[in-house]
């Protein structure tokens, strides 16, 4: 065959299809999911009428009415024990259940209903290499044991995410739906859910969250940043991310209040403390000193050295000279001492913050305000470490995922857990 014959195309060209794509290239707002033209969407652009019935904000999308029905219809299954891969069966305070999720959740219904402290699940992110499954309760146990992958498919097929089909959006929301709703039964009024995810579904997973829960019960969408990874192309998308909801945000905060955790890193300023309290006895500006020359050296990304301003001793322990001035401007302005000059020292342009004098002259009796060399420096209210250890969690994290297993076995002072397992099976 020559050239000019391998160019030639021995059939013609669909033109259809060519220029549906040109059109979807340029204008992507009119795509369906399934990658055909919302004509709809276009006639509205171009400014013509058209029959949207009555609008209401709301997430919607094809499969969700089924998806609702699926979560309240009831379960084919039950849970029977399963000793020989339990531990410690009798007594045992640990359940694991091995079956599909859905069934499971139901079967939980009656005995768990608003007993669940937290919950945290993992689902499919659908990214093209995990499942995402259609719901048949029409054959539950011919469901199940495809979508566990006991049969071959007939009917209700396993997906494996093609870019042709599992990845559609719709199947994703229509797997995790139900699935969440039932999770929500199961929650205490002031517990919590947390849902893994990555950049692939956290738009939609956000939307069903706040149709589920209700946007006011939504906490945050933490960021999981772990390691860098150099084989992108553009950007290395090395974070992950984790959606917070509670039940019902009143009770969470009439009932629990507040959530804090002790600051990483505070164990070895302490040791250090000590140490140099053994040497230079009640020398604090040389304790100060060393105390600082040791925050400097150690390396960028000890837990530590994120609270190397605390790098201030006296007699009461480690402390930072923090702001003593009012929030935003306009507290009272009154005349403070230098202890040493016994001259007024400069007020903070936005006034004290502690609000009275004689407040404030307690507290310099107390020897917890910090005062500059001379007058010409504004005082500082002493921030003690030992009064500040705990804070709020971050909304970004860093954490190492591969170091999982070892901290699995320090919560678990071992390999082994003590559980009780339960199997699901099917009634006929």
């Amino acid at each position: 065959m020559s050239e000019k014959e391998k160019r030639i195309s021995k059939q013609s060209m669909d033109l259809g299809e060519f220029n549906k794509e040109r059109l979807l290239e340029m204008f992507p707002i009119f795509r369906t999911e399934g990658g055909g033209v919302d004509f709809d969407r276009l006639r509205l652009v171009l400014g013509e009428s058209v029959d949207v019935g009555k609008e209401v904000f709301g997430m919607r999308w094809p499969g969700k009415a089924d998806s609702i029905r699926f979560a309240n219809a009831p379960s084919h299954g039950t849970l029977s024990p399963d000793k020989k891969e339990s531990v410690n069966f009798d007594t045992s305070q640990n359940l694991i259940i091995e079956g599909d999720n859905l069934e499971v959740l139901k079967l939980l219904q009656k005995s768990y209903q608003g007993k669940v402290k937290m919950i945290y699940i993992d689902p499919p992110y659908n990214t093209g290499n995990d499942f995402v499954y259609k719901d048949d309760f029409a054959d539950s146990i011919k469901n199940y044991l495809v979508q566990t992958g006991q049969i071959d498919a007939e009917g209700n097929r396993l997906s494996t995410n093609s870019e042709t089909e599992g990845r559609f959006h719709s199947n994703w929301m229509n797997m995790m739906y139900p699935r969440l709703m039932l999770a929500r039964n199961l929650l205490t009024e002031d517990g919590v859910i947390f849902i893994s995810i990555d950049d692939n579904e956290a738009s939609h997973l956000r939307s069903i969250g706040d149709d589920i829960f209700g946007p006011t019960n939504f906490i945050s969408q933490f960021v999981w940043s772990a390691g860098r990874k150099n084989d992108s192309k553009f950007v290395s998308n090395s974070h992950e991310y984790m959606l917070c909801y509670c039940n019902n945000f009143e009770s969470l905060k009439s009932e629990v209040g507040e959530w804090r955790s002790r600051k990483d890193g505070l164990d070895p300023i302490y040791a250090e403390h000590r140490r140099l309290s053994r040497e230079f006895g009640t020398d604090f500006s040389r304790i100060t000193a060393e105390l600082k020359s040791w925050f400097r050296s150690l390396p960028d990304g000890d837990p530590s050295k994120r609270h190397r301003h605390y790098s201030v001793v006296d007699s009461r322990g480690v402390y930072f000279p923090d702001n003593i001035s009012w929030p935003g401007g306009g507290g009272p302005k009154y005349e403070v001492v230098h202890p040493i000059t016994m001259k007024p020292v400069t007020v903070p342009s936005r006034g004290w913050r502690i609000a009275k004098p004689e407040k404030m002259r307690a507290l310099i009796a107390e020897d917890r305000v910090h005062f500059g060399p001379d007058e010409t420096y504004v005082p500082c209210t002493k921030a003690y470490l030992t009064d500040r250890e705990n804070e709020v969690p971050y909304s970004v994290f860093y954490q190492d995922g591969r170091g999982a297993t070892k901290r699995l076995r320090e919560l678990l002072d071992g390999d082994v857990l003590r559980i009780q397992k339960m199997r699901q099976s099917f009634r006929e």
